[in-house]
Order: C-alpha cells, then structure tokens, then sequence
C-alpha cells in the first residue's frame, strides 16, 4: 500500500486515476466500511484520512481521545485492500476554497476518477462545500461523485463520536458491532506494585495510551496479544482502591501465563465488561472476586468462540 505523509503539496501526483473516500474515519467503523466498500476497484482505491484530528486544528488544546492511532488506521485500510492512503493536515488547506481543494488536492494530486462521499460531507474554507457543489466541480473536471446513504444501526447513526461513547461506557459489545472488530489498545508494558503476583494473579501493566479512548473503568473478559500469541485475559481498568488508590492502569492477567514481558508492546482486544471495580474489605475478598473474574472470561470468551463458529 502506497501511504503518502508530510505535506500534501510534496507528495508527487498520483500516475493513474484513484477511487477516492476523504475523512477522518476514526475506527473505521461500519459507515466507513460501506464507502471503502464502493470504491472502484478498477480505479486505485483510495483513502485521505486527517492526522491530526480536525478538531485539534480547529478547536486548539481539545486534544480528543480516539479510537485508533493513524498507524492503526492505516493498518485497518490496509486489510480493507486500500491501494493507497494520503494522510493530510487540514492546517495545510483549511484557507482552501472549494474549487481549489478540488482542483489542487483532488484532481492535481490524487487524480481523482471517482469520489465516494456521504450526505453529509462538506469541504473547503469554513466547510462552504457541500455535496451538491461537490457534484458541480466533479461535472466541470470529469470526475464522478457518488454519494452514499448513511450507515444506521437499530438505535441511530453508526458515527465515531457514538462509538466511542460505547467504549467509554464500557459497552464492548455494541462497539464491536459498530467497528466490525473488537476495540483494542496497545502499549509497553510497565513495571507494577507487584501486588497481582504475590496473590496468585500476576498481570501485565499498560499505562493508558495518551491518545486513545479507554474503556470505562471495571473489568472485562479479553484477549491479550504479545510476541504473535493471543491468549485469554482478564483486564481491570481502574485505580486498585482495595490498596488505596492510584493512577488509572490496565492490569492484564493473561491466562496459563507467566513469561517476562516487561518492555514488549501488548495489544488488549476488549470483548466484554465483566463488573466494575470494587473496593474490597480484605486480600481475600479480593482472592475470591479474581477467581470469578477469571472464571466468568473463560466462559465469555468460550460463548465468544462458539458464536463464531
């Protein structure tokens, strides 16, 4: 996959006509999905996604958590057979008019053959842009604009801003629905209190990524990838307030495992919320709560499998 970075008026012109979808798509969720899905596979499927978020550039120091990093992104595109992602800035063409976005990004650039976009969409200066216009300027520059009807799920629109609503509620199951994939989260992982292995329950220790949304705080059944392994994971987000408290961790005790992997990346597939976190009265409460934790991810992600099946 050819990903174009830095900026866009660097990039050299595209050599042959592109299938072309813009926006941020955070997750790549379901309404994503349905407009990779439209692309012309004769033209070369094409993404331009937004790094940093647009709001950060609109709105300074919002600074909004996300659903994937761009290099999650663009590895999620990736599997969606995208032939070629451009990763713009919009503080490099948030001054460009209508016309001249098209003209200088889409056609000069990207050499847009075909334009898939939603109802919705809107572009140039102050976002006079619509997809009305976007029709005009296609017309005049011989290109085509398709515009694609909204994906809905049972309650609304499948949106980003929705979704991750639902990780932040701790509603992993909806979230999957919404994103076609399980939400996860990677980092280092980092030296504990070791306290989890001094009471039989060793676990992995994740700060918080800085970037990406993080689930509610409770514990959930997942599955936990480090070295090319997947294995099965209980996870609690939280604080430990049975030892007085602290900063927000994920703590992943990884099942039938005991291998060092302090300083190794480790990815957490969340599956489902279990309970929240709990302050208990002693050690052995808390003994008691972790056996069932482990117990209840066992069985969640056994019914995971089975329904997959």
């Amino acid at each position: 996959m050819r990903v174009l970075q830095g900026s866009w008026t660097d990039w050299d012109p595209a050599a042959e006509k592109s299938s072309t979808t813009i926006g941020v798509l955070d997750g790549v969720h379901r309404g994503h999905q349905a407009l990779i899905a439209g692309l012309d596979s004769d033209l070369v499927r094409t993404v331009l996604t937004f790094d940093p978020h647009p709001i950060e550039v609109l709105r300074p120091g919002t600074d909004p958590r996300l659903l994937t990093t761009i290099e999650e992104r663009v590895a999620l595109l990736d599997s969606w057979g995208i032939e070629q992602v451009g990763v713009l800035d919009l503080r490099e063409i948030k001054e460009l008019g209508p016309g001249e976005f098209v003209d200088e990004v889409l056609v000069g650039t990207m050499h847009v053959g075909d334009l898939v976009v939603g109802p919705d969409f809107r572009f140039g200066s102050e976002r006079v842009g619509d997809v009305d216009l976007l029709r005009t300027l296609g017309k005049s520059r011989r290109f085509n604009v398709r515009v694609f009807d909204l994906v809905r799920d049972d309650e609304d629109v499948v949106s980003s801003s929705r979704t991750r609503e639902m990780v932040e509620s701790g509603r992993l199951r909806e979230a999957e629905e919404a994103l076609g994939v399980r939400y996860q989260l990677s980092n280092t992982v980092v030296s504990g209190d070791r306290r989890g292995r001094e009471i039989g329950f060793p676990t992995a220790n994740l700060l918080p990524p800085e970037r990406k949304v993080i689930p509610a705080i409770g514990v959930y059944a997942a599955f936990a990838r480090v070295g090319g392994e997947v294995r099965e994971a209980a996870v609690n987000v939280g604080v430990r307030p049975t030892f007085g408290g602290g900063e927000l961790l994920i703590e992943a005790h990884i099942l039938e495992f005991s291998d060092d992997i302090y300083n190794e990346v480790l990815t957490i597939e969340f599956v489902d919320f279990l309970r929240p976190e709990m302050k208990f009265n002693d050690v052995d409460d808390l003994i008691a709560a972790m056996q069932s934790d482990v117990e209840k991810t066992t069985r969640r992600l056994a019914e995971t499998a089975a329904n997959m099946s």
